[in-house]
């Protein structure tokens, strides 16, 4: 289900971000060359439970037609470190032997989506969809001041998911958005003031979250790789019954969404 490609060469570190992404030259087995950006299991604030929720949310977006870029699982041989000059850096490689998540580099022309930007009315239903998502595996990280969006010319992309389903860290277990809780990052939203009061669609949106079934849910789950340690088998089968009820709940939770917005 999700492609695996091994680290060939690396190309350089992203220094934006919390996170702090390696852009790197990979292989496939039929020796075909993808650039992609990854996030080190042991890079600057990673942690396998952050992947889960990247991998998990990548996999959604893409059955659900968002525009998010192709996940990988990218592996780094235990040598690899040996071709990078930065002492810290090539101390994280050296600890991050095994499956890493990537993502597909998608090349030049993208630009970070501007702040306090406008929603052109071409962009108008592709925005209302990505809220919706963002809602819907409660994402606090697509903000006004950190939007991790793309744009070029009519084309948005989403990345950053690895503060997804924030369920799991909540103080107070089983906030769910269709039960109109948990709702309460939703005005900071990059596109929530753009979209409030006016009236946007959310049937196509919903249609595919209510198409996806039980077993395409367990693939998410068994996508995970053993090398994101022992407990995010728990993670994942967390998230995979959280997703099981929104769908289940379909109807509640996108009225509650088009609520957010009136």
């Amino acid at each position: 289900m999700v492609k695996t490609i091994k680290a060939a060469t690396f190309i350089k570190e992203f220094r934006t971000g919390r996170t702090c992404p390696c852009l790197m030259l990979c292989s496939d087995d039929e020796g075909n060359m993808i650039e992609a950006v990854v996030k080190l299991i042991a890079g600057k604030e990673c942690t396998p439970t952050g992947l889960v929720c990247e991998l998990m949310a990548s996999l959604l977006a893409r059955d659900l037609d968002l525009p998010a870029p192709q996940p990988f699982l990218v592996e780094v041989d235990a040598d690899f470190h040996a071709g990078v000059s930065d002492p810290a850096l090539a101390g994280r490689f050296r600890s991050s032997v095994g499956a890493n998540f990537g993502s597909k580099f998608l090349g030049p022309g993208y630009a970070t989506w501007p702040l306090e930007r406008s929603i052109p009315g071409s962009l108008m239903q592709d925005a209302a969809e990505i809220f919706a998502f963002d809602l819907m595996v409660q994402n606090p990280d697509r903000r006004k001041d950190k939007p991790n969006l793309l744009r070029k010319g009519d084309e948005l992309v989403i990345f950053d998911h690895e503060m997804a389903f924030s369920f799991l860290y909540a103080l107070v277990p089983d906030e769910y958005l269709w039960e109109g809780k948990g709702m309460e990052f939703a005005k900071n939203h990059v596109f929530y003031d753009g979209l409030k009061g006016h009236n946007v669609s959310m049937e196509r949106i919903q249609g595919a979250l209510e198409a996806i079934d039980d077993r395409r849910l367990g693939m998410y789950m068994d996508a995970i790789p053993r090398d994101w340690r022992s407990d995010s088998r728990d993670v994942a089968e967390r998230i995979r019954e959280y997703l099981k009820q929104a769908r289940d709940n379909s109807k509640k939770l996108f009225k509650k969404i088009r609520e957010v917005l009136i």
